[in-house]
């Protein structure tokens, strides 16, 4: 009988130590901040690794206004961000045709669906309602 309160009582002070002080998985203050994407995770679980990460950038400015690139093309809108949620609002692409293998249509369709933000060692990981879905970024100078 006491064995097993030893047993639940380290097994709560176990879960009450793992979800104290760690930095991994944190919101992060993102105003002033540029993101390039170095990994994004689709639908179905396939991962696509930009050739260039710097022609996938996000740009957290002020007033929450968001600006950035994507391949060809240049987008606009607004961010709101609440602790580890985030969401972008009016995000507008101008929709020019990138090359063949541009990363564009999932990055543009993806960030639309963004509810969430976390920081995974110095990675800005959004991710959507969608399970498995994942934009990674790090950030830019």
């Amino acid at each position: 009988m006491k064995t097993g309160k030893l047993i639940s009582g380290l097994m709560v002070s176990a879960l009450l130590l793992a979800s104290c002080g760690s930095e991994e998985g944190t919101s992060v203050a993102l105003e002033g901040t540029n993101w390039a994407l170095v990994e994004l995770t689709a639908l179905g679980g396939f991962v696509f690794v930009p050739d260039e990460p710097d022609k996938y950038v996000i740009n957290f400015r002020s007033g929450n206004r968001l600006t950035g690139v994507s391949d060809c093309n240049n987008l606009a809108g607004s961010w709101v961000q609440d602790e580890s949620a985030l969401a972008f609002d009016g995000l507008d692409a101008r929709w020019a045709m990138c090359i063949p293998g541009s990363l564009h249509n999932n990055f543009v369709l993806y960030l639309r669906q963004v509810s969430a933000h976390m920081m995974e060692e110095d990675a800005l990981v959004l991710t959507t309602p969608t399970e498995g879905v994942r934009l990674v970024f790090t950030p830019v100078q």
